[in-house]
Formats: C-alpha cells, structure tokens, sequence
C-alpha cells in the first residue's frame, strides 16, 4: 500500500519526536581514558672509586758519607801569614815550657768566662794529665771551610797529645798531624768542636824535625785554640 506523501511526513515527525524523548534524562557517559602519568626522571649516580688508604710518608733517611775535607778558602798568603804567626809563637819551643797537666793546672790567658781558655784547661786535664804544654794556647779565628797551620818542633822518643777546642759557633773542627813530607801521621776528624790527637794511640814521633798541625773548620766558624802536650 502505499503512502501518501503527507502520511510519510507524519510518519517521520513522529518517529523524531518518540526518538527524542526515548534520549530524554539519559546521560551519556564518556568512556574513561587511560591516565598516563608522567614520571621525573631518576638521577644516575656514578659509583665513585673506593677511596684509598693514605700512605704514610716514610722519612728519607740520607747516610752520611766518608770525610772529605772541605777546600780551604784561605790562600797562600792567608796561610804564610799564618805560619809567621804561630813560628814566631811556637817555633823553638822545647819540652819542659810549663807544669805538669794535673788537676789545678791551667792554660795561660784561663778564665772562667772564656769559652776556649776554660774548656782547653778541661780537655787538658781530662785527656793530657801527666803531659807538660810544650805550647802556649793558640787561639785564631776561622770561617766554615777555612783552614790553618801550626809548626812544632819534634823530640824523638817522645809522645804527644794536640788538643783543640771549638769556641761558640764551632759546630765540627778537625785536626790533622802531618810529618816533614806532609804525610798524616794522626787525625780527628768525628763530629765535634773538642779534637783530640794522640788519644785512640800513642803518638810518638821518632824524627827531629818540625810536625804540622793542621786545624780545619769543616762546620760553623769562630774563634778556636789549640794546644800540644808531650811526655
């Protein structure tokens, strides 16, 4: 059968109208998205190396070597006036010049307040008793590095002490003996300002001659003396 064109009008209006209320108090409900969150990043450590144990530092130990002299800085002419110097003191000094070292000897100039005059006396008594000074004190003054000469008749057949002494500021003085040929018969040269030759031996000298004495500042400088002794 068919319809009128208005019948199809009708028709659809209605169907509008019953659509429209059938959607009335309906809620639509969205379908719910998935959240996504966003997550801050974690800081990456880097593991660091395991710290290592300090090393104690180990002093250097540095082992002294043999002796060696120091040049003199003295010169020739330093040194030939200082050989006038002690000849004209020492030069033909016989044995016998004073008393007996004992116990109240002295050495001439002594005084108490006088470092080398008091500590010559000392020395003498402690390693020259029953020895006679067949010199007087020679006293000088050195730098570190410098050197001098004293020139002593010999006796033979008889033995010797030399004794030094190194005033304030004489960290280490040295002796040698020396025969006519400039040859070392005897030295001390241990780390001191009190040299003693004659002492780990007997020093007995057989010639008739003169001996040197050589006096060396090998550390500090100052005033210094120096005395022989013979039996």
């Amino acid at each position: 059968m068919s319809l009128s064109p208005k019948t199809v009008f009708a028709l659809r209006s209605a169907v509008a109208v019953v659509g429209g209320l059938a959607l009335t108090g309906c809620i639509v409900r969205a379908q719910p998205q998935p959240m996504t969150f966003q997550t801050n990043p974690q800081p990456t450590y880097v593991a660091q190396p395991a710290p290592q144990p300090m090393m104690q530092q180990q002093p250097v130990v540095v082992q002294q070597q043999g002796y060696a002299a120091p040049p003199p800085v003295v010169g020739a002419q330093v040194g030939a006036q200082v050989g006038a110097q002690v000849g004209a003191q020492v030069g033909g000094v016989g044995f016998g010049v004073g008393a007996q070292v004992g116990g109240g000897w002295t050495t001439n100039g002594y005084a108490e307040n006088d470092y080398v005059s008091y500590h010559m006396t000392l020395r003498a008594r402690q390693f020259a008793a029953g020895f006679y000074p067949i010199t007087q004190l020679f006293r000088a003054q050195m730098g570190q590095g410098q050197r001098q000469f004293m020139t002593v008749t010999a006796t033979p057949g008889r033995c010797y002490r030399i004794v030094g002494v190194g005033g304030v500021g004489v960290r280490d003085l040295d002796l040698r003996l020396r025969d006519t040929n400039g040859n070392v018969v005897d030295q001390d040269v241990a780390t001191d300002n009190f040299p003693v030759l004659g002492l780990q031996r007997p020093l007995c000298l057989n010639w008739t001659g003169t001996f040197q004495i050589e006096v060396i500042m090998y550390s500090g400088g100052g005033e210094f003396g120096v005395q022989a002794f013979a039996q």
